[in-house]
């Protein structure tokens, strides 16, 4: 393996002695084995040897990564974290991953592409002093690996899907200073430009003309003037299916006159998640010359308790004619995605898919790693399911419990925004599905798992990107 690269990177499986580690071994003169053996490598998923070269081989390290049958997305997550984690400490900045034919399969290729490039993620654009912020892995080749149409189809793909997770990572990790609606209209234009996509974005004016009280009713205490983004990708024939997707995009939530405390708004720049995910999917939609027409929807303002902030008890009226009791003005995520979805669903989609940080009782219920999904169609629900579980997003599916709708009837308008206090993300999934019409429709409240406290596989500290890959992947499969 005269691979010039800092770090060679080996796949095994329980079978790990023979072919390629065996050829290596032998290049070391027999120190390999006995070596990664002594530090209790047996190939099994999570076991890993280092054996430093001392100039036998160009690169200065060989990292053993065991992965046992090497079956599951996680897996290969798992490892190009590792991989990722140990170049950045050996100081290595080239690495050569040598995978055996066993293990060198498209769909494998792809996820160590994504799982690499997610596991690079920094978000630096803010730092005053960027010395030593580019270390880490900044070239990885695979050797042994077919290079035909397939394999190079895998790397692209793992290469956009990854780079659309990381763009909406950016957007959520900017401060709200940056990223107010118009900014977020402006993502759009250029995305549009950049995927050849139909942009059409509303300013607060054509807002109020179109009828969406409800967005208006939000924004009003701001500064900062609301935009409702449409974005349309037409595959060049006729497409199989029609997709509607809506992202909340409340750029900073103080909770508006119900005002949340200090410690609560600190992070309420990435209530705009939602938004993020949807404008992710965009950003690579024609690269990915998927066959289907996706129309993407993106409400977008700040909620705040300027002089002009709507107040407990106020009456709004949605796009689709329905009057709303504001009773807490912080249950505006709802609010805004009332005109997303019942303006979505006047277009007759086959589908409509939402994702909000719509509750914090989603964390509650689920903790970190789950999301929520709920719906109206079965087979829509479990497709979402699917998708997130292949790339390693947890989606748990909560009922619309009927008997719950009547916590939202209002004495003065048809609905309110808040429920009686309990089962409050199933609450404001009935809300939302007021809005949606006939069209089968699934909604995703992610508040638990758009942000990661701590690190985990293929997610540094802070925004995760959760739900691009999920999208991506249903779309996918359609």
């Amino acid at each position: 393996m005269d691979v010039k690269a800092d770090l060679l990177v080996v796949v095994a499986g329980t079978n790990w002695k023979g072919g390629e580690l065996t050829r290596l071994d032998q290049m070391l003169k027999g120190h390999l084995f006995p070596e990664i053996r002594q530090q209790g490598f047996g190939g099994a998923a999570g076991d890993l040897g280092l054996f430093q070269t001392h100039g036998a081989l160009p690169a200065r390290h060989v990292l053993v990564l065991g992965v046992g049958p090497g079956t599951g997305a996680a897996i290969w997550y798992r490892l190009a974290d590792t991989i990722v984690g140990r170049a950045r400490e050996l100081k290595a900045t080239s690495a050569a991953l040598s995978l055996s034919s066993e293990h060198a399969s498209p769909a494998t290729l792809e996820r160590l592409v994504e799982g690499l490039y997610l596991a690079s993620y920094s978000f630096t654009q803010l730092k005053g002093q960027k010395n030593g912020l580019l270390s880490g892995l900044q070239q990885t080749a695979f050797t042994g690996v077919d290079t035909g149409p397939a394999m190079r189809h895998a790397l692209t793909r793992g290469h956009s899907v990854a780079a659309a997770t990381c763009y909406a990572r950016d957007l959520i990790n900017l401060p709200a200073a940056v990223v107010t609606p118009t900014y977020l209209a402006q993502e759009a234009a250029r995305l549009a430009r950049a995927q050849r996509l139909t942009a059409h974005i509303l300013d607060d004016r054509a807002i109020r003309r179109a009828g969406m009280g409800a967005l208006l009713g939000v924004a009003q205490g701001s500064a900062q003037r609301p935009q409702f983004i449409e974005l349309v990708y037409q595959p060049a024939g006729k497409p199989r299916k029609r997709v509607a997707l809506a992202g909340k995009g409340i750029t900073f939530d103080s909770g508006g006159l119900s005002i949340k405390s200090a410690d609560a708004m600190q992070a309420q720049k990435r209530d705009m998640a939602g938004g993020a995910a949807v404008l992710g999917v965009m950003s690579v939609i024609r690269d990915l010359a998927l066959p289907i027409e996706v129309r993407a929807y993106v409400p977008a303002t700040e909620n705040m308790p300027g002089s002009g902030a709507i107040k407990p008890g106020d009456v709004v009226r949605a796009f689709n004619g329905k009057s709303i009791e504001v009773l807490n003005t912080d249950a505006e995520g709802r609010l805004v995605l009332a005109d997303a979805l019942s303006y979505a669903a006047a277009k007759e989609p086959d589908v409509l898919i939402d994702l909000a940080t719509l509750t914090a009782a989603v964390r509650i219920a689920l903790g970190s790693r789950y999301a929520a999904i709920m719906g109206t169609d079965a087979e829509l629900v479990q497709a979402l399911i699917r998708a997130g579980r292949e790339c390693g997003e947890n989606l748990w599916e909560l009922p619309l419990v009927p008997e719950y709708r009547a916590d939202i009837d209002s004495q003065v308008a048809d609905l309110k925004n808040i429920g009686e206090g309990g089962a409050g993300t199933i609450i404001g999934g009935l809300f939302l599905r007021e809005f949606v019409g006939n069209v089968p429709w699934a909604h995703i409240d992610f508040s638990s798992t758009v942000m990661a406290d701590k690190p985990i596989p293929c997610h540094p500290r802070g925004a995760t990107g959760f739900g691009v890959r999920t999208l991506l992947g249903y779309l996918r499969a359609l």
